[in-house]
């Protein structure tokens, strides 16, 4: 069951489906995740990858590998430089978390590009959102894998831009987990503020339905319907050890 699961996720990864359409963003499919990146706020609108308890594993033995952010070198599309984030007091946040992609050498280095970082503010960084990521790794161990799915909320830009660029500075951020299990599909949606407010992960869970609501995505739309809609609506803090 868990395999199925992690079977169905990667062969939809392979065929580039989409979440959400926005205008003039674009399916960037790396090594270890994929983007939907959107050149206008030049960050990606969600990333979306599958880690494994393999990877989790990989990950843990692979030694420092230092960072060295960067645009993607092969996109022509418009993109954040180093500039846009030197003292502007937000630091360049992954979406794709770089610890997940480790285990591949291609991976942690794509996971660098411009195109998977977005502003976000110090506290909640390292605060409730590093919490949350190691939520992930976590329930990637206890279920074998787990299909995660993230990205910036712009609402009414109350943090201002940034930059030689003026990239908007997200209001919130996102994160959906799902995994299966012999019981079935369960899944868990996090909605952190984009600011030094400290919050715990009990408080930032929700419903996916409360991120689509606020995203505009449609994150489980490849999904069976009646499966979909059941999960969506509700989230079980216990399951996720909240």
């Amino acid at each position: 069951m868990k395999r199925g699961l992690l079977i169905v996720m990667m062969l939809l990864l392979s065929v580039g489906f989409s979440y959400g359409q926005k205008k003039g963003s674009v399916i960037i499919k790396y090594t270890g995740f994929t983007v939907k990146y959107n050149p206008n706020t030049r960050q990606p609108d969600w990333a979306d990858y599958t880690l494994t308890a393999e990877h989790v594993e990989m990950s843990n033995n692979t030694p420092k590998v230092s960072r060295y952010f960067m645009p993607d070198p092969n996109l022509s599309l418009p993109q954040a430089t180093p500039a846009d984030y030197s003292k502007s007091g937000w630091v360049r946040g992954h979406m794709a978390r770089r610890q997940d992609m480790k285990w591949s050498e291609q991976a942690i280095k794509e996971s660098d590009y411009f195109t998977n970082i977005c502003p976000q503010n110090d506290v909640m960084n390292n605060g409730v959102w590093h919490q949350i990521e190691n939520l992930v790794r976590r329930v990637a161990t206890q279920y074998d894998s787990v299909h995660v799915i993230c990205g910036p909320i712009f609402t009414d830009n109350a943090n201002g831009y940034i930059g030689p660029n003026r990239l908007p500075v997200p209001d919130y951020f996102f994160k959906t987990l799902l995994v299966k299990d012999a019981t079935g599909y369960h899944a868990i949606a996090f909605l952190c503020p984009n600011n030094d407010k400290p919050l715990t992960m009990k408080e930032a869970a929700c419903t996916v339905d409360k991120v689509e609501a606020m995203s505009k995505i449609d994150v489980y739309s490849y999904l069976p319907d009646q499966i979909e809609f059941t999960i969506e609506s509700i989230h079980d803090p216990n399951i996720w050890g909240l």
